[in-house]
Order: structure tokens, then sequence, then C-alpha cells
């Protein structure tokens, strides 16, 4: 079975373009949401995490995201730290669930697709971007962010023209959903040609 990878930064629409492929029986791991789960669920990554970046990163057993995301975006060296270890711990999971998949190809989602290493796991990867003028005001409406806080997020991304050259296709979301639709949909045609 082929691997799609599919990235792309914060507020661009990647759920978007994730379910327009699961709508189509491409099965879709999304990585953000695992991830996620994983900080929660294993036991070795919540205890190395709590080694890095201490006590405070849960709340009972749940994460306390609103730290976490204080503390790493604060520090270069401890954000890197923190995606190493949950790519470890993800990159395994993804295995596990790739086996239990029976389609041409998954696709598997990720914001940091290209900075965590693992496109080198994809036969084919996808980019989706938006202008800012589009993300921001979604990410502040999403997340309840202030314009700060989303700039700060956005600094630690790769620029969106850097992914799109690594990509081997590129959506640009911009317009309405039929647009945006019809974009993924060439991708899949072409993807089902080369699978």
């Amino acid at each position: 079975m082929k691997i799609v990878g599919l990235t792309g930064g914060m507020g661009v629409g990647k759920s978007t373009v994730a379910a327009i492929f699961e709508s189509n029986g491409f099965p879709v791991f999304n990585s953000d949401t695992r991830a996620k789960e994983l900080m929660v669920e294993n036991t070795d990554l919540k205890k190395n995490i709590i080694s890095l970046l201490g006590e405070e990163s849960y709340e009972g057993e749940n994460l306390n995201r609103k730290y976490i995301a204080k503390v790493i975006f604060s520090d270069e060296n401890l954000l890197k730290k923190q995606n190493l270890l949950v790519h470890s711990a993800l990159q395994k999971d993804f295995e596990l669930w790739k086996t239990k998949q029976d389609t041409a190809f998954c696709v598997k989602e990720a914001a940091i697709l290209f900075e965590s290493g693992s496109y080198k796991d994809c036969d084919y990867t996808v980019a989706v971007i938006a202008p800012d003028s589009i993300r921001i005001p979604r990410i502040i409406s999403r997340d309840h962010l202030t314009i700060e806080e989303v700039k700060k997020r956005l600094q630690h991304q790769w620029a969106q023209e850097k992914v799109v050259k690594l990509s081997n296709f590129h959506i640009v979301n911009d317009s309405d959903f039929k647009n945006l639709q019809s974009q993924v949909m060439k991708i899949i045609s072409i993807l089902k040609d080369k699978c």
C-alpha cells in the first residue's frame, strides 16, 4: 500500500482535505489528533514529557495543552525535543495502524510532515496552503487564541512556499468548498492511476 503524506500549516484546511479523502474511501491517519491521544495514553511518552517539561505538563490524567504550548513556543530547543519524543511514539502507532488498512493508498496527515522527517516514509506528498488573511482569523476563531499567540505559533512553522517546493502536489485553499473539493478530486484521480 502506498502512503500519501498530507501536510500544511495551521488553519489551511488540512482536516477538510483529509475528510474529502476519507469520504472517497481512503483511510486517514490524523497525526495531530493521534499525538494528543498518545501523550495521554502512552505511559513511556508521558514520563518523557514530564521529564522534559515538568509536572505541570499534566493536570491529573489530562494534558495541560496551554502550559505545554506556552513552554515549547517560547523555547525552540524544547519544541524540537518535544517533537522528537512525540514523533517516535507516533511513528510506531502509524506502522501498526497501516497494517490494518486495505486500500490502494492511505493518507498520513501531519502538520510537520517535512520538519519531522516522516515524509521519507511517504510515496507522495500533498501540501495544503492558504493566505494568512484566511488562516489567521480561522485559527483565532477555532483555537480561541489572540493574534499575538497565533503569530508566535506560525513563526515556528515552515514557510508555505518551502513546503510546496518539497511536495508532489499542492492545494490552494483560498476559495469555497467546491473549489477545494475539485482540487482534491483531481489529485485522487492521479493517485489512483499511480497506485
